[in-house]
């Protein structure tokens, strides 16, 4: 069950609410661990006294019999095997008290007869005999157990032989840290269950985290895009959005026939280069005070050349010269405004362009503000979602800063990972070689 009060970092949270129990769980399995290990330890004698508390069977213990809950396959294999080894050490105890008995009894009977240095190096050389006996017994149960392994399941070179043999034979148990002669009181009992519980838990917590983060190592960098590719992906995404605006745009304006795309600014079907926004802004500021100028000059070329102007061809002495008449013909009232009927045209262009150009800057405008906005909210959620920088973060360039940074870390981490696991394999090549040497020499003695 997962905890009561959830952890901040959803990663972290998934991962370990397989391993943490609510309150009522833990107190169960606290009771059934209580329970077997006190059935394990009774009754208490002298031989469970100086005994250390392992998973072996211990002697002199009828609750033994019964095999503890989760063993199979090669766990129930092994206890089985510790039994009659214990089982055979008993025999062995047996069979020398009774040999010590009947040298007691032979020498009792016999007190007068010398003792025999022939018997003694005998006896040595006969229990140096059964010494070596159990030794290769033991050896070919070794062999014959890893025969049946490599049988069962072939060796695969591609696989870590650390993983491999986890896989075939599972974790090794830890000794308790204490022993049955240092508890004196049931109370120290409870502490030294609850300081085991506590240490393989951890132990478990340990692997698993270990076993995860090389997992992330590898998978990372495969399976989940980085910081660039999202980035990357953000502008590619922008880019076709403002494009299909732009088609959109053209098609409603295709009626008409000064109204035309004439911006010097002009977007790329793919751009691939950051924008620089500034820039823009200042360019478009730009020209709109250029436009505001130009229209302020031609309002007052405008006003001068709609005042009349008169002008006379003659002077007062041609007024002497000519008659009344000429005169009355020479001088007349003179129009600019009839000048600029030719230029009409193009002063209509203009004022389109003018209205194309202002429509184009502002919508340029909604677009670089709509494009700093989605920009600042994808920031903002991705400060909220990843935990590298405190929530709301909005800086690129602090972004690219941690980017950089854990890129390293990992690489880092994979590479202490690998030199640990080189180290380990050459480790197990050691003692592989080892064992096949010591199978040969068994074989040649």
């Amino acid at each position: 069950m997962p905890a009561e009060s959830a952890c901040p970092i959803s990663g972290v949270d998934r991962a370990l609410s397989l391993y943490i129990n609510s309150r009522n769980d833990t107190l169960r399995i606290r009771c059934t661990l209580s329970r077997y290990l006190t059935s394990s330890t009774r009754p208490v004698n002298n031989a469970t006294q100086n005994q250390h508390v392992n998973h072996e069977c211990p002697q002199g213990i009828s609750a033994t019999s019964s095999n503890p809950p989760g063993l199979k396959d090669l766990r129930m294999a092994y206890l089985h095997a510790l039994r009659v080894r214990t089982q055979a050490e008993t025999k062995h105890r047996e069979l020398q008290a009774s040999l010590e008995d009947l040298k007691n009894d032979h020498i009792d009977e016999n007190p007068t007869l010398p003792q025999s240095d022939h018997d003694d190096e005998s006896t040595r050389g006969y229990i140096t005999l059964l010494r070596q006996r159990r030794k290769l017994a033991e050896l070919n149960v070794v062999q014959e157990t890893l025969e049946k392994v490599l049988g069962a399941k072939p060796a695969n070179p591609k696989q870590d032989p650390r993983d491999n043999i986890q896989d075939t034979i599972g974790e090794q148990p830890d000794l308790p840290a204490e022993r049955l002669e240092q508890i004196a009181q049931p109370d120290d009992i409870q502490s030294s269950i609850f300081k085991l519980k506590q240490e393989v838990l951890e132990a478990r917590s340990r692997m698993d985290r270990a076993n995860i983060a090389r997992k992330q190592a590898t998978n990372a960098i495969r399976d989940q895009p980085g910081l660039p590719e999202q980035v990357h992906a953000l502008e590619k995404a922008r880019n076709q959005i403002i494009e299909w605006m732009q088609c959109e745009l053209a098609k409603m304006e295709e009626d008409s026939v000064f109204l035309e795309d004439t911006s010097p600014i002009k977007r790329a079907a793919q751009e691939d280069a950051p924008i620089d926004l500034e820039f823009a802004e200042e360019r478009i500021y730009a020209s709109y005070d250029r436009y505001t100028t130009a229209r302020i000059d031609l309002i007052e070329s405008y006003g001068s050349l709609s005042e009349p102007l008169y002008e006379s061809n003659k002077t007062e002495t041609d007024h002497i010269v000519r008659d009344s008449v000429d005169i009355g013909k020479d001088t007349k009232l003179v129009r600019p405004v009839s000048k600029l009927l030719p230029h009409l045209p193009l002063l209509a262009r203009s004022a389109q362009n003018e209205r194309s150009l202002l429509q184009q800057a502002v919508y340029l405008q909604s677009q670089l503000a709509a494009s700093d906005q989605e920009l600042e909210e994808a920031l903002l959620r991705l400060s909220g979602e990843s935990h590298l920088l405190p929530a709301g973060s909005k800086g690129a360039s602090a972004w690219g800063k941690v980017a950089a940074e854990a890129e390293y870390a990992t690489r880092a981490f994979v590479k202490e990972h690998l030199q640990e696991s080189r180290q380990e394999v050459s480790g197990i090549s050691a003692i592989v070689d080892l064992c096949s040497l010591q199978s040969k020499v068994l074989g040649v003695v």
